[in-house]
């Protein structure tokens, strides 16, 4: 393939990768890898699927293709620091804490391996250390990396029942039934609890066992229904306090709407704006 092809190719997936259509990203970098003379490969374009499936939350198949991409360039920070972040995504925590550090080792600017990092040691229970490096993460490319919303547990308390308040009152009043157990992020065994694993991000979860089996069930032997909010997580994914309220708002909805028995296209019906 001509290298004004090469680019052209590449052009294409990175506008399909900016229009957030990854399965046309993903088929645009399977017809520029067949381009290829069968001896050779470019580390770009495995970067590239990962990236979008990443996106498409299919991160055990991204690390096999950002895998690959750090096999053909192990030099190259950014294709190290995507890595880590499918390997942590895949729940393969020690994992990714070594890419991540060798990413960062190779490159101390970069903000993708300080991302990356954070993400590791925030798991690890190293709080500050993650702090600072999601910090200069978000000095460097605040627009990929936005400063996390940092609030005392009680502020955090109060923007949850100002969120409550928001709800629908059909969903609010099963808050009594329902309460909500506020965490820093999921544990392990939140996680590898299904499979695939969950994903470590993750805003919220219901837990124990929805309205319908408890009243079919009898309410014997039921798991005790609750919700788990993960306050890190959420706070790193709002863009100001407004924000962090509605998605919290959002998420209590959502973990509500699992315990009513609602499925997603039930859920989307309903406008909380």
């Amino acid at each position: 393939m001509a290298a004004q092809d090469d680019d052209a190719a590449l052009e294409r997936i990175y506008d399909s990768l900016d229009a957030g259509e990854y399965e046309k990203a993903l088929d645009d970098v399977a017809a520029a890898i067949d381009a290829l003379p069968d001896d050779q490969e470019d580390p770009v374009l495995r970067l590239l699927a990962g990236i979008a499936l990443l996106e498409l939350d299919q991160p055990g198949d991204a690390a096999e293709q950002l895998a690959r991409a750090v096999e053909l360039d192990p030099d190259d920070a950014e294709f190290r620091a995507n890595l880590a972040i499918a390997l942590f995504r895949s729940c393969r925590f020690d994992d990714a804490a070594r890419e991540a550090a060798r990413a960062l080792k190779d490159d101390p600017s970069s903000p993708d391996a300080m991302h990356a990092k954070a993400l590791t040691l925030e798991r690890s229970g190293r709080l500050g250390e993650a702090d600072e490096l999601f910090s200069r993460a978000s000095e460097i490319d605040p627009e990929r990396f936005p400063a996390a919303v940092h609030l005392s547990r009680d502020a955090f308390d109060r923007e949850i029942r100002r969120a409550e308040e928001s709800l629908p009152e059909d969903f609010r009043k099963h808050l009594r039934e329902v309460p909500i157990l506020v965490e820093d992020v999921p544990s392990e065994d939140v996680l590898l609890g299904e499979s695939p694993p969950l994903d470590p991000e993750l805003l919220g979860l219901f837990v124990g066992t929805a309205l319908a089996d408890r009243q079919w069930s009898g309410g014997g032997a039921d798991a005790p229904p609750r919700i788990l909010l993960f306050r890190r997580n959420v706070e790193r994914y709002a863009a100001d306090v407004e924000d962090l309220r509605k998605q919290i708002a959002v998420t209590l909805y959502h973990e509500l709407g699992h315990y009513l028995g609602l499925d997603e296209e039930q859920l989307a019906a309903i406008d909380l704006a």
